[in-house]
């Protein structure tokens, strides 16, 4: 069966961008921003990501990565992209970036189908994140909480509809950032 997981990364205060949606200091674990170029690692932070069968993101962070993805292969599967303007697909760096006006639910079921039963990747900008979650279509978090207490930006979850039981399922650490994996607790 295939695992939605929702990953972001965060400061130690919340905030899933910096003032002015800054991402440089949060994003610093994934990439370097001196030299504009993802880092060349495949550790556990990497692995879900690169071993998902689809991934879902926002019009906000399909602009903000446009620039520092420059030429690299970022993405190892296709992406779908939740907007509200529709476009024809995009292929770029071996990646099809197809856009989806229908909501999550609809990127959601585009993004299992092209999965061809591998997990599904939602890379989180806080609307997203909030989206996905109030529709009840996240099973995992997958948080890089950066040692950084950034005093403003843009909070990750802000309000949710109701509370969200989670179980931690992983907790792992490097300079860089921590990172926290939890199960959605689904009741039926």
């Amino acid at each position: 069966m295939t695992t939605v997981t929702l990953t972001c990364s965060v400061s130690v205060d919340g905030f899933a961008t910096g003032p002015g949606g800054d991402l440089s200091r949060l994003h610093r674990w994934l990439f370097d921003f001196e030299a504009n170029h993802a880092l060349d690692f495949e550790d556990e932070n990497m692995a879900e990501f690169r071993a998902a069968g689809a991934l879902v993101i926002g019009r906000s962070t399909f602009r903000s990565g446009e620039e520092p993805w420059g030429e690299h292969d970022v993405f190892a599967a296709p992406v779908f992209v939740l907007t509200h303007t529709e476009r024809e697909p995009l292929r770029r760096n071996g990646t099809t970036f197809t856009f989806v006006t229908g909501g999550p639910a609809e990127a959601l079921a585009l993004a299992r189908n092209a999965a061809g039963g591998r997990d599904v990747v939602i890379m989180g900008s806080p609307d997203v994140a909030r989206q996905f979650l109030a529709a009840g279509l996240v099973d995992r978090i997958l948080l890089h909480l950066v040692p950084v207490l950034l005093g403003g930006g843009t909070r990750l979850f802000g309000e949710l509809p109701g509370p969200l039981e989670l179980v931690c399922d992983r907790m792992l650490a490097d300079d860089e950032a921590a990172q926290l994996a939890f199960a959605v607790v689904h009741h039926a």
